[in-house]
Protein backbone atom coordinates (compact mmCIF):
# COMPACT_ATOMS: atom_id res chain seq x y z
CA UNK A 1 0.00 0.00 0.00
CA UNK A 2 1.30 3.32 -0.72
CA UNK A 3 2.08 5.90 1.51
CA UNK A 4 -0.11 8.94 1.86
CA UNK A 5 1.49 12.28 1.24
CA UNK A 6 -0.86 13.82 3.78
CA UNK A 7 -3.94 13.20 5.36
CA UNK A 8 -7.07 15.44 7.09
CA UNK A 9 -8.71 13.81 10.24
CA UNK A 10 -11.62 15.09 12.18
CA UNK A 11 -11.35 14.39 16.16
CA UNK A 12 -14.99 13.15 17.74
CA UNK A 13 -15.96 14.83 20.86
CA UNK A 14 -15.80 12.77 24.07
CA UNK A 15 -12.46 10.79 23.17
CA UNK A 16 -8.81 12.34 24.57
CA UNK A 17 -7.40 12.04 21.39
CA UNK A 18 -3.80 12.88 22.75
CA UNK A 19 -1.43 13.37 20.07
CA UNK A 20 0.69 10.35 20.53
CA UNK A 21 -2.56 8.26 20.65
CA UNK A 22 -3.70 9.50 17.73
CA UNK A 23 -0.50 8.85 15.75
CA UNK A 24 -0.31 5.29 17.40
CA UNK A 25 -3.73 4.88 16.23
CA UNK A 26 -3.37 5.87 12.37
CA UNK A 27 -0.23 3.27 12.36
CA UNK A 28 -1.96 0.74 13.81
CA UNK A 29 -5.06 1.40 11.33
CA UNK A 30 -3.05 0.71 8.45
CA UNK A 31 -5.08 1.62 5.19
CA UNK A 32 -6.66 4.68 5.51
CA UNK A 33 -9.75 6.47 3.26
CA UNK A 34 -12.16 9.45 3.40
CA UNK A 35 -14.90 8.82 6.06
CA UNK A 36 -13.07 6.11 7.54
CA UNK A 37 -14.11 5.88 11.61
CA UNK A 38 -10.91 5.20 13.31
CA UNK A 39 -11.21 4.54 16.93
CA UNK A 40 -8.31 2.91 19.77
CA UNK A 41 -8.36 3.32 23.43
CA UNK A 42 -9.53 6.94 24.10
CA UNK A 43 -8.78 8.09 20.34
CA UNK A 44 -11.53 7.85 18.00
CA UNK A 45 -11.73 10.65 14.61
CA UNK A 46 -13.00 10.42 11.21
CA UNK A 47 -10.90 10.61 8.45
CA UNK A 48 -11.63 13.80 6.37
CA UNK A 49 -9.60 13.63 2.83
CA UNK A 50 -6.51 11.09 2.07
CA UNK A 51 -3.71 12.35 -0.65
CA UNK A 52 -4.13 10.38 -2.75
CA UNK A 53 -7.67 8.88 -2.06
CA UNK A 54 -6.29 5.53 -0.23
CA UNK A 55 -2.65 4.47 1.53
CA UNK A 56 -1.49 4.49 4.64
CA UNK A 57 0.39 6.55 7.18
CA UNK A 58 4.19 6.74 7.56
CA UNK A 59 5.37 8.83 9.92
CA UNK A 60 8.06 11.06 8.90
CA UNK A 61 6.53 11.26 5.15
CA UNK A 62 2.87 11.68 6.00
CA UNK A 63 1.56 15.37 6.73
CA UNK A 64 -1.57 14.70 9.50
CA UNK A 65 -3.48 17.92 9.60
CA UNK A 66 -6.32 18.17 12.47
CA UNK A 67 -9.55 19.49 11.49
CA UNK A 68 -9.75 22.99 13.36
CA UNK A 69 -13.68 21.94 15.44
CA UNK A 70 -14.43 18.75 17.18
CA UNK A 71 -17.67 16.92 15.29
CA UNK A 72 -20.45 16.10 17.79
CA UNK A 73 -21.41 12.92 18.71
CA UNK A 74 -25.01 11.60 19.07
CA UNK A 75 -26.17 9.42 21.95
CA UNK A 76 -28.45 7.81 19.46
CA UNK A 77 -29.78 8.06 16.17
CA UNK A 78 -33.18 6.24 14.62
CA UNK A 79 -32.23 4.98 10.84
CA UNK A 80 -35.15 3.44 8.34
CA UNK A 81 -35.09 1.96 4.72
CA UNK A 82 -36.94 2.86 1.66
CA UNK A 83 -38.86 0.72 0.92
CA UNK A 84 -38.07 0.33 -3.02
CA UNK A 85 -34.72 -0.82 -1.47
CA UNK A 86 -35.72 -2.88 1.62
CA UNK A 87 -33.12 -6.08 1.26
CA UNK A 88 -34.39 -8.90 3.52
CA UNK A 89 -34.79 -7.53 6.84
CA UNK A 90 -33.99 -4.90 9.36
CA UNK A 91 -31.03 -7.10 10.79
CA UNK A 92 -29.12 -8.10 7.68
CA UNK A 93 -29.70 -4.31 6.59
CA UNK A 94 -28.31 -3.00 10.03
CA UNK A 95 -25.13 -5.32 9.85
CA UNK A 96 -24.45 -5.01 5.51
CA UNK A 97 -25.48 -1.42 5.33
CA UNK A 98 -25.94 0.76 8.09
CA UNK A 99 -22.79 -0.44 10.53
CA UNK A 100 -20.86 -0.15 7.34
CA UNK A 101 -21.85 3.10 6.48
CA UNK A 102 -21.31 4.73 9.44
CA UNK A 103 -17.75 2.92 9.91
CA UNK A 104 -16.47 3.96 6.60
CA UNK A 105 -18.59 6.71 4.71
CA UNK A 106 -18.95 9.65 7.65
CA UNK A 107 -18.59 13.27 5.32
CA UNK A 108 -19.28 15.52 7.79
CA UNK A 109 -22.12 16.32 10.66
CA UNK A 110 -25.49 15.36 9.76
CA UNK A 111 -29.13 16.05 11.42
CA UNK A 112 -32.65 14.37 10.97
CA UNK A 113 -33.31 14.06 6.95
CA UNK A 114 -30.11 12.98 5.87
CA UNK A 115 -30.14 10.24 3.10
CA UNK A 116 -27.37 8.05 2.69
CA UNK A 117 -26.94 4.73 0.24
CA UNK A 118 -24.62 1.49 0.91
CA UNK A 119 -24.46 -1.47 -1.61
CA UNK A 120 -27.69 0.21 -3.22
CA UNK A 121 -29.49 0.24 -0.37
CA UNK A 122 -30.86 3.36 0.89
CA UNK A 123 -31.80 4.97 4.39
CA UNK A 124 -32.73 8.33 5.78
CA UNK A 125 -32.53 9.28 9.53
CA UNK A 126 -35.85 10.09 11.14
CA UNK A 127 -34.26 10.85 14.56
CA UNK A 128 -31.25 11.79 16.76
CA UNK A 129 -30.28 12.37 20.54
CA UNK A 130 -30.35 15.35 20.60
CA UNK A 131 -33.04 16.56 18.86
CA UNK A 132 -33.03 19.19 16.36
CA UNK A 133 -28.75 19.29 16.54
CA UNK A 134 -25.97 18.41 14.01
CA UNK A 135 -23.72 15.26 14.94
CA UNK A 136 -22.16 11.90 13.85
CA UNK A 137 -22.37 8.48 14.88
CA UNK A 138 -19.19 7.47 16.93
CA UNK A 139 -18.57 4.41 18.79
CA UNK A 140 -21.04 4.85 22.10
CA UNK A 141 -24.11 5.89 19.76
CA UNK A 142 -27.12 3.48 19.95
CA UNK A 143 -28.43 3.29 16.74
CA UNK A 144 -32.07 2.33 16.22
CA UNK A 145 -33.13 0.71 12.74
CA UNK A 146 -36.75 -0.98 13.54
CA UNK A 147 -39.74 0.20 12.16
CA UNK A 148 -41.62 0.73 8.65
CA UNK A 149 -39.82 1.37 5.95
CA UNK A 150 -40.24 4.76 3.87
CA UNK A 151 -42.48 4.89 0.63
CA UNK A 152 -41.72 7.25 -1.78
CA UNK A 153 -42.47 7.50 -5.77
CA UNK A 154 -39.55 6.45 -7.99
CA UNK A 155 -38.91 8.57 -11.06
CA UNK A 156 -38.19 6.84 -14.22
CA UNK A 157 -36.05 9.97 -15.44
CA UNK A 158 -34.67 13.43 -14.59
CA UNK A 159 -33.08 15.87 -16.32
CA UNK A 160 -31.26 18.59 -15.15
CA UNK A 161 -29.17 21.49 -16.96
CA UNK A 162 -26.49 23.43 -14.71
CA UNK A 163 -26.28 27.31 -14.40
CA UNK A 164 -22.88 28.92 -16.11
CA UNK A 165 -22.24 31.06 -13.09
CA UNK A 166 -19.52 28.24 -11.82
CA UNK A 167 -19.20 25.56 -14.11
CA UNK A 168 -15.81 24.79 -14.86
CA UNK A 169 -15.22 25.14 -18.63
CA UNK A 170 -14.32 21.67 -19.44
CA UNK A 171 -17.78 21.32 -19.20
CA UNK A 172 -19.16 23.72 -22.14
CA UNK A 173 -17.30 22.18 -25.23
CA UNK A 174 -19.16 24.87 -26.65
CA UNK A 175 -21.75 28.34 -25.50
CA UNK A 176 -24.48 25.92 -26.89
CA UNK A 177 -23.26 22.12 -25.53
CA UNK A 178 -22.34 20.24 -22.57
CA UNK A 179 -20.51 17.84 -21.84
CA UNK A 180 -23.14 15.51 -20.34
CA UNK A 181 -21.53 12.14 -19.84
CA UNK A 182 -18.73 13.91 -17.88
CA UNK A 183 -21.44 16.40 -15.88
CA UNK A 184 -23.17 13.07 -14.99
CA UNK A 185 -19.87 10.96 -13.84
CA UNK A 186 -18.90 13.74 -12.05
CA UNK A 187 -21.61 15.92 -10.55
CA UNK A 188 -24.97 14.09 -10.78
CA UNK A 189 -24.81 10.35 -10.01
CA UNK A 190 -22.15 11.32 -7.30
CA UNK A 191 -24.90 13.68 -5.61
CA UNK A 192 -28.13 10.77 -6.35
CA UNK A 193 -25.92 7.65 -5.23
CA UNK A 194 -27.16 9.33 -1.83
CA UNK A 195 -30.06 11.09 -1.86
CA UNK A 196 -33.11 9.23 -1.71
CA UNK A 197 -35.33 12.49 -1.60
CA UNK A 198 -37.88 13.67 -3.20
CA UNK A 199 -37.18 16.35 -6.14
CA UNK A 200 -39.68 17.97 -8.68
CA UNK A 201 -39.21 20.33 -12.12
CA UNK A 202 -38.39 23.86 -11.16
CA UNK A 203 -36.27 22.78 -7.87
CA UNK A 204 -32.58 24.18 -8.08
CA UNK A 205 -29.73 21.86 -6.42
CA UNK A 206 -26.41 22.80 -5.35
CA UNK A 207 -23.55 20.32 -6.14
CA UNK A 208 -20.23 20.70 -5.31
CA UNK A 209 -20.13 24.62 -5.74
CA UNK A 210 -22.32 24.17 -9.39
CA UNK A 211 -26.01 24.97 -9.39
CA UNK A 212 -28.49 22.70 -11.56
CA UNK A 213 -32.08 23.05 -11.96
CA UNK A 214 -34.10 20.17 -12.28
CA UNK A 215 -35.91 21.01 -15.77
CA UNK A 216 -38.27 17.67 -16.16
CA UNK A 217 -39.45 14.78 -14.32
CA UNK A 218 -41.21 11.67 -15.52
CA UNK A 219 -43.71 11.17 -14.01
CA UNK A 220 -43.98 15.23 -14.14
CA UNK A 221 -44.84 15.39 -10.14
CA UNK A 222 -41.46 14.66 -9.19
CA UNK A 223 -39.85 11.62 -6.56
CA UNK A 224 -36.99 9.76 -5.46
CA UNK A 225 -33.89 8.68 -7.20
CA UNK A 226 -33.77 4.98 -7.86
CA UNK A 227 -31.15 2.29 -8.72
CA UNK A 228 -33.18 2.57 -12.68
CA UNK A 229 -33.98 6.20 -12.75
CA UNK A 230 -32.43 7.57 -16.22
CA UNK A 231 -29.89 10.84 -15.60
CA UNK A 232 -29.80 13.37 -18.32
CA UNK A 233 -28.10 16.64 -18.91
CA UNK A 234 -28.76 18.17 -22.19
CA UNK A 235 -29.17 21.67 -23.43
CA UNK A 236 -27.51 24.74 -22.77
CA UNK A 237 -26.38 25.99 -19.48
CA UNK A 238 -28.67 28.18 -17.57
CA UNK A 239 -27.91 32.08 -16.98
CA UNK A 240 -28.80 33.34 -13.96
CA UNK A 241 -31.69 36.35 -13.53
CA UNK A 242 -29.28 39.71 -14.57
CA UNK A 243 -29.09 42.30 -11.95
CA UNK A 244 -27.51 45.36 -11.45
CA UNK A 245 -27.99 45.78 -8.04
CA UNK A 246 -24.82 45.68 -5.82
CA UNK A 247 -27.77 44.97 -2.39
CA UNK A 248 -29.38 42.27 -4.93
CA UNK A 249 -26.42 40.44 -5.83
CA UNK A 250 -24.54 40.45 -2.49
CA UNK A 251 -28.30 38.83 -1.11
CA UNK A 252 -28.24 36.22 -3.56
CA UNK A 253 -24.10 35.23 -3.20
CA UNK A 254 -25.41 35.13 0.75
CA UNK A 255 -28.02 33.01 0.46
CA UNK A 256 -25.96 30.58 -2.03
CA UNK A 257 -22.90 30.51 0.57
CA UNK A 258 -24.89 29.23 2.76
CA UNK A 259 -27.10 27.21 0.93
CA UNK A 260 -23.23 25.33 0.25
CA UNK A 261 -22.99 24.90 4.20
CA UNK A 262 -25.70 22.96 4.49
CA UNK A 263 -25.80 19.92 2.05
CA UNK A 264 -28.96 18.23 0.99
CA UNK A 265 -30.46 16.41 2.51
CA UNK A 266 -29.43 17.44 6.56
CA UNK A 267 -25.95 16.71 6.20
CA UNK A 268 -23.45 20.16 6.69
CA UNK A 269 -19.07 19.40 5.20
CA UNK A 270 -17.21 18.47 8.72
CA UNK A 271 -15.55 21.86 10.30
CA UNK A 272 -11.72 22.52 9.72
CA UNK A 273 -12.72 22.01 5.53
CA UNK A 274 -13.75 18.50 5.18
CA UNK A 275 -12.79 19.13 1.33
CA UNK A 276 -8.69 19.45 2.64
CA UNK A 277 -9.75 23.30 2.72
CA UNK A 278 -9.99 25.82 5.51
CA UNK A 279 -8.78 25.81 9.01
CA UNK A 280 -6.37 23.22 11.15
CA UNK A 281 -3.00 21.86 12.75
CA UNK A 282 -0.46 19.82 11.89
CA UNK A 283 0.67 17.28 13.78
CA UNK A 284 3.82 15.22 13.51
Amino acid sequence: MAPLKGVLIHLLAGAKNEEAAVVDALVEQGTLSTGLRVDSGDVEFIVGTCDPEVGQYVKGRTEVIVGDQTLRVFKKVHVLPYLDTFAYNNDLMYFENIKPYFDTKQRGEFSVGFDFAYKGVRFSVVGTEPADSFGVVGRDTIVFYEGPAIERSVLDRVQLVPFEDGLPEKYRPTKLSLDEQGLVRDYLRPYFEQRSAVVAPGEVLEIQGVRFKVVATRPSSGGGFGRDTELACQGVALRAAFSTDPAAKAKAKGKAKAKAGALPGGVRPAPGGSDGSGGGCAIS
